[in-house]
């Protein structure tokens, strides 16, 4: 017998910000759903967050007979297929965010992270941008597997920056990748196999911000969905709630053909643990620049954020359409 899923989505706008900038989509029927974060452009984050959700959920539905033929007939060629038509999705989604974000000058700079997860047979596939997070939920252990593209993840990853340091950073608060910002975007794409009875989370930073991994397995095991994810916004707000608040919660049921909780990189297929995110209490309001992630000290870093926040302040050039 096949997965079956099922999903839930909560969105809170929080105790300080004036508007919701945060979008998601939940497929009823469990089969994909997508969370983004909006920022910058004078107050535009709404927009390009929704924009982007939106035509991820139009590829999405219009993927669902291929996604229905997997299931039936697992085949690599047809997983691999799966995964790049998802990858050029979301690089579409960062044309047409970047494309408006130039044409019109009130949009200017905003941007979005994106999180997307795809039910694709006995497994989830998720695509990632930025520092909002994908995490899965099993037997009471929490592991985190998306990682942040923030200036202070890429330090830590480099050696730059110890894991205490990183955790209260405000380098935490500058993205090096997002949708809409640059004509380019680096997506992460990441396959989970699954079992019954696994939960998965996807949500913003204005609530992961708030909770270890601990507290976050705490909250979504042994109570339904709906009423885990509910506390989890009703404790971030209560914590603060200094950004917008959005999650959502993908139920596993059903009988599955894998029984151990493997996370493979689709990019080249090498196995990959768990990833540990560091314990943290810090609010972040972030803002996107292009970043080099390896070889760079923290002074060249800031210098580098610094120029390229005084050069977000003029106009791109169209970037020429994909043939």
């Amino acid at each position: 017998m096949a997965l079956v899923t099922s999903a839930v989505m909560q969105t809170d706008v929080g105790m300080v910000r004036p508007r919701n900038e945060d979008a998601a989509y939940a497929d009823p029927q469990g089969r994909f759903a997508v969370v983004a974060d909006g920022m910058g452009g004078h107050g535009a984050g709404d927009i390009a967050s929704a924009m982007a959700v939106e035509l991820l959920r139009a590829h999405l539905e219009g993927e669902a007979d291929r996604l229905a033929a997997y299931a039936r007939a697992p085949r690599p060629a047809g997983r691999e297929a799966i995964a790049a038509r998802l990858r050029a999705a979301v690089e579409g989604a960062n044309h047409a965010v970047y494309d408006r974000s130039v044409r019109e000058a009130d949009k200017h700079q905003m941007g979005t992270t994106l999180e997307v997860l795809v039910m694709c047979g006995p497994e989830a596939l998720i695509a990632h941008v930025g520092d909002s997070r994908s995490y899965l939920l099993r037997e009471g252990a929490l592991t985190q597997l998306t990682e942040d593209h923030s200036v202070a993840e890429a330090m830590r990853r480099a050696g730059t920056m110890d894991d205490a340091t990183a955790a209260v950073s405000p380098m935490r608060s500058v993205l090096s990748n997002a949708i809409g910002v640059t004509p380019e975007v680096s997506v992460d794409l990441i396959a989970v196999a699954l079992q019954p009875g696994d939960r998965l989370l996807m949500c913003s930073d204005g609530l992961h911000d708030y909770f270890t991994r601990e507290e976050v397995g705490l909250h979504l095991t042994g109570r339904a969905p709906t009423v885990g994810l509910a506390r989890l916004i009703e404790q971030a707000r209560a914590r603060g709630g200094h950004d917008n608040i959005t999650g959502v919660v993908i139920e596993v049921r059903g009988r599955a053909a894998a029984t151990a909780p493997i996370v493979v990189d689709v990019d080249d297929g090498a196995g990959a643990g768990e990833v540990d995110a560091a314990d943290d209490d810090a609010i972040t309001s972030p803002v996107a620049v292009p970043l080099p992630l390896s070889g760079v000290s923290d002074v060249s870093v800031a210098n580098f954020v610094d120029r390229s926040l005084r050069e977000q302040s003029h106009p791109h050039p169209l970037p020429p359409r994909r043939r």
